[in-house]
């Protein structure tokens, strides 16, 4: 385990669990990049309008060295705090990210994260938002991302906790042989309440997507889910596949989703689905049958539920440590700190 400190006039002790030692941190506080504006290795890490947020520029092949983006919240400030994070990866570049928010008190934040991504042609992005703030955060992320010919685009988002989360996720393929792979998780309990709003428009032909996003609601909590794929006219042969699967714990617990398909293109395949569903009490017998505690009972089935989703994560070790704490925040064990500084990955 490494250990790390935010900045010298913060007292609190950053515990980074990230198994991979190739992992380059990076790191901004209340939307101020900390390091050194730099340009190395066909890497350039630069500030944003104003000074805030990030701004980076991709040259060549870097799967082999992924970088995380710790974003946390320190100071109480008065009105809402806004910037812009921008990914840009020019033809044949690659790079894995991993975006990580965090508060470091339980102020009642209000933060916007304004997140662009331009993929230039047969270039591949792999980026994981992990969200974990506190019980009274109000929580923004509006991203959106622009595909070119045969580009890749791979996007996780994993919500763990906050008290307002909104998601806004928007994909524009105008370019033929684009990929675009969307998953999400969020957990959810106490009165929190989390949205996701997922677009994907198809506007050139032999291009694909595919979104899968789940829930798990427990208590009072509420969560929507709207997604859309628009295939415009001309963007034949598309392939565009949407789902999304919840899980309510109790009786109090709401979800609303509307999967949606704008279809102007005849050789295409389209498809969505949705479901919300309880527990399932035959499986929760056959395993309480064979000795399984109910608790346990109920948690394998939640991590089954899951597992299709931490499965797109691209690399092992930090899939694995993603699924011990999903395990983590469903058993409850996030409630036992202030804060969420010492639970991320």
């Amino acid at each position: 385990m490494k250990e790390y400190i935010y900045m010298p006039e913060v007292r609190r002790v950053f515990r980074c669990t990230v198994p991979d030692e190739n992992i380059r941190q990076v790191f901004l506080v209340d939307g101020v990049l900390q390091e050194e504006e730099t340009e190395k290795n066909g890497i350039i890490l630069k500030r944003g309008p104003e000074e805030k947020g990030l701004y980076m520029r991709v040259q060549g092949d870097h799967f082999g060295e992924t970088i995380q983006i710790i974003s946390v919240r320190s100071e109480d400030l008065p009105g809402p705090l806004e910037f812009t994070n921008k990914w840009e990866l020019e033809p044949g570049a690659g790079i894995q990210i991993i975006v990580c928010d965090h508060t470091l008190n339980e102020h009642l934040y209000q933060t916007s994260r304004f997140s662009k991504i331009i993929l230039g042609e047969d270039a591949c992005l792999d980026i994981l938002f992990m969200q974990n703030e506190n019980i009274r955060s109000h929580y923004r992320l509006d991203l959106i991302a622009n595909l070119d010919k045969g580009s890749q685009l791979d996007c996780h988002v994993l919500s763990f906790y906050g008290g307002i989360i909104n998601n806004k996720l928007h994909a524009v393929m105008n370019h033929p042989e684009a990929v675009c792979r969307m998953d999400g998780l969020f957990l959810a309990d106490g009165e929190q309440d989390i949205k996701y709003d997922i677009s994907v428009d198809h506007n050139a032909p032999e291009c694909y997507s595919r979104q899968l996003f789940k829930g798990i609601l427990d208590n009072h909590s509420r969560g929507s889910f709207n997604g859309a794929i628009k295939v415009a006219p001309g963007a034949q042969k598309t392939e565009a596949y949407q789902a999304n699967h919840n899980l309510l714990l109790t009786n109090d617990a709401k979800i609303t989703t509307k999967p949606q398909l704008e279809i102007y293109a005849d050789d295409v395949k389209c498809s969505h689905g949705a479901s919300i569903g309880r527990m399932d009490e035959m499986g929760l017998f056959y395993l309480r049958s064979r000795g399984i505690s109910l608790a346990e009972a109920k948690m394998l089935q939640q991590m089954a539920f899951v597992e299709d989703v931490l499965a797109g994560i691209r690399t092992e070790s930090i899939r694995e440590r993603l699924e011990k704490m999903v395990e983590s925040r469903l058993r409850g064990e996030f409630k036992k700190c202030s804060n969420c500084t010492m639970h991320c990955c």
